[in-house]
């Protein structure tokens, strides 16, 4: 027979295997569930990326139904403009029949919003540039697609501006853009990574240029810096109804009223 002593340490021992096997059930369901879990995320995530994908494929298609251009447009990955933006001025455009469009930063919206231009026999589009390589690589492409009469890319190298104690590096204005009534601006620049809320200045100094019912496009408005940008327009100009669009990476219109 066991002693008294046996019999604890019996006890001990299946109670501690007990406890043991409860602990490793514990961790194999936190197992589990994390795998659960990180699946999900997962799928949302490629189901998120699959449906952008969709959308800039049938933003693209939409936007070459609409243009009809002689050459394909250059790459709109990366820095340049999406398609579903691209689709969007094309479309106000078309629409609307802006006689002067002022862009921020050449490119393929260049291009897109010349063609419409042509398309309706009406406009003209004045792209500021600060690189005069791409300057020269934009007005190429104009004369690619046959469009060189009806955009003008102005070289506009960076210059210092301060306003409200802040200081800027932004387009330097030539006379052209600053006796120009404007209907449309499209403002996609400068870099952002020149500084905090880098396209601020295109308020102060291309607001006050809009004609009565123009309106303002405004790229990459899912930015931090772009969305206190517009709180700030907004506050300092009391003169806009603002409308988000669901684009790749934001996009704002401010129609001035």
């Amino acid at each position: 027979m066991m002693s008294v002593f046996e019999y604890l340490l019996v006890i001990i021992l299946v109670v501690a295997t007990f406890g043991l096997c409860l602990l490793v059930l514990h961790k194999a369901r936190r197992i589990h569930l994390m795998q659960y879990n990180l699946q999900w995320l997962l799928e949302q995530e490629k189901s998120e990326s699959l449906y952008r994908t969709y959308q800039q494929i049938q933003s693209f298609i939409g936007l070459n139904n609409i243009l009809h251009l002689p050459w394909p447009l250059p790459s709109l990955r990366g820095w340049a403009a999406s398609p579903d933006f691209l689709l969007l001025l094309a479309e106000h455009v078309l629409q609307h029949k802006p006689n002067y469009i002022v862009e921020c930063s050449s490119g393929a919206s260049t291009v897109v919003l010349a063609q419409c231009a042509k398309l309706n026999g009406y406009g003209h589009i004045l792209s500021l540039e600060h690189d005069a390589h791409y300057a020269e690589r934009t007005r190429q492409q104009l004369i690619k697609q046959g469009l060189k009469d009806w955009a003008t890319v102005i070289d506009a190298p960076l210059r210092d501006y301060e306003f409200n104690e802040q200081n800027y590096r932004w387009y330097t204005l030539n006379e052209q853009i600053k006796s120009t009534r404007t209907d449309m601006l499209v403002i996609d620049g400068p870099p952002a990574n020149l500084g905090h809320c880098a396209r601020y200045p295109a308020g102060p100094l291309l607001l006050p240029l809009l004609n009565e019912n123009g309106v303002v496009f405004l790229d990459d408005a899912n930015r931090p810096d772009e969305q206190e940008i517009i709180q700030r327009w907004i506050n300092e100009f009391k003169k806009f109804n603002v409308h988000s669009y669901d684009c790749e990476k934001g996009a704002v219109s401010l129609i001035f009223r």
